[in-house]
């Protein structure tokens, strides 16, 4: 065991229960012997947060050389990044260097160059890596990925809320526009919260949206606009930029709370910053921990297990998805000692 790595366990022990970090543990504890990324430099452009410090214990424990970028294009937390000198990470100031592995956040270091490839976190990162002859291991595309975006941001989005003051949603209207992965989330919250809730999307969600949701096609504009103006809270969950600019170009509705859950801005230019809570930014990052550590850690352990596959001598160049086997590993792992266990049997896990 390292210094820097059995110094990161004792720090994380003071604010998470084992049961709340199992997958990230049982990766620690079993690359502590086997380090498959001795040596190996790896810059990881997670978004900073104190539950962020126990994906990078897993990775010190496997041996890697670690650097974090400050952050760019998603929101961090200064004083964690302050921190992690402390614990022998280097920060990257200025050009960040080469490096072996990128495991990388929305494509913000899209234009490196490492020696074995990239992980990539989200979704929204992959048009960046378009072309690319590396292989680029997208932990978005796997099952895991659905406990972070379906529960973990679905329940920040109401604990953001709260914390601004707007804690008392019962019976009121919600606009949810998308119904990805973070819209399905956003929706089973708002129905726990006893809401009313309307669903806008460009496909065709109504066989699939729960019973008393209504839907609304994205293509008929009349309706999408009545659906906004008779909301109480109007939240963006498209993934694409820019993708509400036609809704509110002919003026922001009066008095109906607007948020955005996309790492894009999805209401555009029509829309001042000033209007949005938070301005635009995702509303769960005005928080502490903008996913509870028992939501994200799973898919922090899946996104480190992208560096080992990384590894393979069969690595397919350009973007693949998580192998079966390894997300099974890691679920089996939050069934058996983790406290989702309920929640993994809802998403089908």
């Amino acid at each position: 065991m390292t210094d820097a790595y059995a110094r990161l366990a004792d720090y994380l022990r003071r604010f998470y229960a084992p049961d709340e970090f199992p997958a990230l543990l049982y990766q620690a504890e079993s690359w502590a012997s086997s380090r498959p990324l001795n040596g190996l430099r790896i810059l990881d452009g997670t978004p900073v947060f104190r539950n962020t410090m126990a994906k990078y214990m897993a990775l010190i424990a496997a041996g890697a050389e670690l650097c974090v970028p400050p952050p760019s294009v998603m929101p961090g937390d200064p004083a964690v990044l302050a921190m992690l000198p402390e614990f022998g990470i280097r920060v990257a100031d200025g050009k960040v260097g080469e490096f072996d592995m990128v495991l990388d956040c929305a494509g913000a270091h899209a234009g490196l160059r490492p020696r074995y490839g990239f992980a990539e976190l989200t979704r929204s990162g992959v048009a960046r890596f378009e072309g690319c002859s590396k292989p680029v291991f997208l932990a978005d595309a796997g099952m895991i990925k659905m406990i972070e975006t379906c529960l973990g941001t679905g329940e920040s989005f109401f604990r953001a809320l709260q914390s601004l003051g707007y804690g008392d949603v019962q019976g009121r209207e919600l606009a949810v526009f998308g119904y990805g992965k973070v819209g399905r989330g956003l929706v089973y919250y708002a129905l726990q919260r006893k809401m009313s809730v309307t669903v806008i999307d460009r496909a065709d969600r109504s066989q699939e949206v729960p019973d008393g949701v209504r839907f609304v096609h994205a293509g008929n504009p009349e309706c999408v606009r009545s659906a906004v103006e008779q909301a109480w809270c109007a939240v963006t969950a498209t993934g694409v930029r820019h993708a509400l600019e036609d809704v509110f170009r002919p003026g922001v509705p009066d008095g109906v709370l607007l948020a955005n859950m996309g790492v894009e801005d999805e209401f555009g230019p029509s829309v001042p910053a000033e209007r949005v809570l938070s301005a635009k930014r995702p509303l769960n990052f005005i928080l502490e921990e903008p996913t509870s550590m028992c939501y994200i850690e799973t898919t922090m352990a899946l996104h480190n297990a992208g560096a080992v596959e990384l590894l393979r001598p069969d690595c397919p160049a350009g973007v693949f998805a998580p192998a079966a086997q390894v997300e099974q590993e890691l679920l089996d792992i939050v069934r058996s000692r983790g406290r989702l266990a309920a929640d993994l049997q809802l998403l089908g896990c």
